[in-house]
């Protein structure tokens, strides 16, 4: 869109880049961007004549349970880091929401235990972001202390816990109980929840995102939208979205119905989105606005390393290998030469909930722990004879993230 299809838009939105308002990016033909979240809030749909569809912006083959292991997924690095945050003491600490925590002044100075409790309430912002909260600007201050630990946010007091993941839950109650856009029903849900995070997460998050679209950050999606009055008179409607979010293609299906393509970069902002239709014309009227929520995850992945039992990875007794699922779906097998007979242990540790499958040589299951270890970690312990054995691994619950394997054999 360029010369006068360009001013006439500006001069329609009211919108240049002296006012700050939204701005057009032009990547290419059929790949478009547009900045500026809260102009595109401001933008009011057109009211659809009776009978018309239902508007609506829907994500081509979404999964329902796709919120919910992306939340868990979130939760569970936010929990291994609390689990870091050992007793003691240290300095106080103030998180800025808006920046990297490992950017906070003085963190690589940090302790290991600080450090861990940093990024544990880091977390919590991001999940409060993950499922839509708008109260992203209040900064906190912790500290640990003569093993309590202490979590406050801005405006207002704070508590200390015996343990961090208590100052977490805290956290996230107490960004979800300001919160305006959080409706008063999914707030009673959560506090009702007290201590118990993810309760809390997931009570926010089928309240809000019951009939909105989510899509993860780093994957690309084909989206449906429905409403009224969309034309094609003079070219293919406009797809617009806040920064982050490239519209890649639009295809009009009819003056209720378009389909689109578009990419949501790692950077695009956590969240509620805003996605806009401009009819081709000389001022691009707005003829429809729908909300697009960004969750954290790395959308399409590649298949994780040693996804089957022709590629699982060597483990030596003893030993603590990395490994880390990609894929909600995916597996990971690790091959286990044991040469004596004894008591082989095998368990997880990290922010992951991962489950753990030991087999024998010809897939016959022996064993099989989920939450036994700390956490939401596996531990399982077999008594073995010489032989090849395998260990499966795989998330709980269809979510991602790293994790550590300890293995070990005593007589």
């Amino acid at each position: 869109m360029t010369g006068h299809g360009e001013s006439a838009y500006k001069a329609a939105m009211g919108l240049d880049r002296r006012s700050g308002g939204m701005r057009m990016g032009l990547l290419s033909c059929a790949s478009m961007a547009v900045a500026g979240v809260l102009a595109l809030a401001a933008l009011g749909a057109t009211t659809a004549p009776a009978g018309a569809a239902e508007p609506s912006l829907t994500v081509n083959g979404a999964a329902s349970g796709g919120l919910s292991a992306n939340l868990q997924s979130m939760l569970g690095a936010a929990r291994g880091a609390a689990a870091g945050a050992t007793a003691g003491t240290g300095p106080t600490i103030y998180i800025d929401p808006s920046i990297a925590v490992e950017a906070t002044q003085g963190f690589g100075g940090l302790s290991a235990a600080d450090q861990s409790f940093a990024k544990a309430i880091a977390g919590g912002y991001d999940l409060y972001k993950a499922v839509g909260g708008s109260g992203t600007d209040r900064q906190s201050v912790i500290q640990r202390k003569d093993g309590m630990y202490y979590v406050g946010l801005d405006g207002e007091g704070g508590r200390w816990f015996a343990s961090a993941d208590q100052a977490l839950s805290f956290l996230f109650n107490s960004l979800v109980a300001k919160d305006e856009k959080i409706s008063p029903k999914a707030k009673s849900a959560a506090l009702t929840c007290a201590q118990d995070i993810l309760c809390a997460v997931l009570a926010i998050a089928t309240d809000r995102y019951a009939t909105i679209a989510t899509v993860a950050r780093g994957s690309t999606v084909g989206v449906t939208i429905t409403g009224s009055g969309f034309s094609n008179t003079g070219g293919t409607p406009v797809v617009a979205a806040s920064d982050g979010i490239l519209t890649q293609s639009v295809t009009y299906v009819s003056s209720e119905k378009l389909t689109a393509v578009m990419q949501v970069l790692p950077s695009a902002r956590l969240g509620d989105n805003m996605v806009a239709v401009f009819n081709p014309g000389r001022g691009y009227q707005n003829s429809g606005a729908y909300k697009l929520v960004v969750i954290d995850g790395t959308g399409t992945a590649p298949a994780s390393d040693n996804a089957s039992r022709a590629t699982a990875a060597a483990l030596a007794l003893p030993a603590t290998v990395s490994g880390k699922i990609v894929d909600g779906s995916a597996e990971q097998f690790f091959k286990i030469d044991v040469t004596k007979s004894g008591t082989l242990t095998l368990s997880s540790t990290g922010g992951s909930d991962v489950k753990g499958t030991l087999e024998d040589s010809t897939g016959q299951s022996l064993a099989t722990s989920e939450d036994d270890g700390a956490w939401y970690n596996f531990k399982l312990s077999r008594a073995v004879q010489p032989g090849t054995y395998y260990l499966r691994v795989g998330h709980c619950c269809g979510g991602i993230g790293t994790y550590q394997i300890n293995a070990s054999i005593a007589p």
